[in-house]
């Protein structure tokens, strides 16, 4: 008993420092690629941009983040709606806020759904579901946003550089290939093998993965995709609101070809996206000729929004916390 005591705090001790590493990495990202951004651009210009900034465009961009925060959280139903797990829209909204404030606080662009999935699935007690949904839920917005580049890039040749819409379309690509080969039904016989096939399939994962896709039917899906082309016409509304209060006057077309790509780069770990975003930002719309401090000038504002809404989440977990101690 003892020795199983002592292995279950090993275990416990190496995964609490494991995640420690985790975030001194992370947060050591953020800082590198900030201050590789602030030896590129002069601080004084953007300063300055956000200085002259249209503060009613701003409100603007803040009020269609809101409003995307409403529509995933409708998202999110749907998805639970097809696992057998219904839970009013105000509650998954209210949740949405405060995962907003975790992704805003932690070390992670992760942290906002792990709260989110341990949250639900304590009150509803179903924690497979729950985690399925909000693994749906993010492929969703990110494959229709891809596809919204690719469109772009066909509708209007030479919005972007061809560097970046090849990467758009490569990525595109492969998200629905991998849906589709998820969705077959070999993975369980494969996975059942004892040759080298069988291992890789197991230590993949990918009898799970399969299974998780299976309960989602048609409707579900397409009411899922039209949700998601919803927030994305939102996501791309509040870039370009954003734009128009720093005097940036860009077709529309180059939002829906580089906004995709700052979601992509949001993915890599870094503490509250600080650091990806500003330099994917800069990056992509330096390519077509926006002066470096007012790419960043757009990120900042993109990041002050996306703060504000942060703190409406921190104020609803603090009043969720509150209620839970009076019962």
């Amino acid at each position: 008993m003892q020795y199983a005591a002592r292995t279950t705090q090993y275990v416990r001790i190496q995964l609490l420092h494991r995640k420690q590493l985790r975030g001194i990495i992370q947060i050591a990202l953020s800082g590198l690629l900030l201050g590789l951004i602030l030896r590129q651009v002069h601080w004084a210009e953007v300063r300055d941009a956000l200085w002259r900034i249209d503060l009613r465009w701003l409100a603007s961009a803040w009020g269609l983040f809101v409003a995307g925060v409403i529509v995933r959280a409708a998202r999110w139903q749907v998805l639970l709606d097809a696992l057998g797990v219904h839970r009013p829209l105000g509650e998954l909204t209210t949740w949405y806020f405060i995962g907003g404030f975790f992704n805003v606080l932690l070390p992670t662009g992760f942290g906002g759904d792990a709260v989110r999935v341990a949250e639900l699935a304590q009150d509803t007690r179903r924690p497979g579901p729950v985690l399925n949904s909000v693994v749906v839920d993010r492929y969703l917005g990110l494959m229709v946003l891809l596809a919204m580049g690719v469109a772009a890039a066909l509708f209007q040749p030479g919005v972007a550089p061809a560097g970046v819409m090849l990467l758009t379309a490569g990525l595109f690509g492969g998200g629905l290939l991998a849906a589709w080969l998820l969705r077959r039904g070999w993975w369980t016989c494969w996975g059942a093998r004892a040759d080298f096939l069988g291992r890789a399939v197991r230590l993949l994962r990918l009898p799970a993965l399969a299974e998780a896709l299976a309960p989602y039917d048609r409707p579900a899906l397409v009411r899922g995709l039209i949700t998601s082309l919803a927030f994305n016409l939102l996501q791309i509304g509040w870039n370009l609101a954003i734009a128009q209060g720093l005097e940036l006057h860009l077709p529309v077309a180059t939002y829906l070809a580089f906004v995709p790509l700052t979601a992509v780069a949001l993915m890599l770990p870094a503490f509250g996206g600080l650091g990806v975003r500003e330099l994917s930002y800069v990056g992509l719309f330096g390519s077509v000729g926006v002066p470096q401090a007012a790419a960043l000038a757009l990120s900042l504002g993109v990041y002050i929004i996306t703060v504000a809404t942060g703190l409406i989440g921190g104020a609803l977990y603090l009043i969720a916390g509150i209620r839970r101690a009076r019962i």
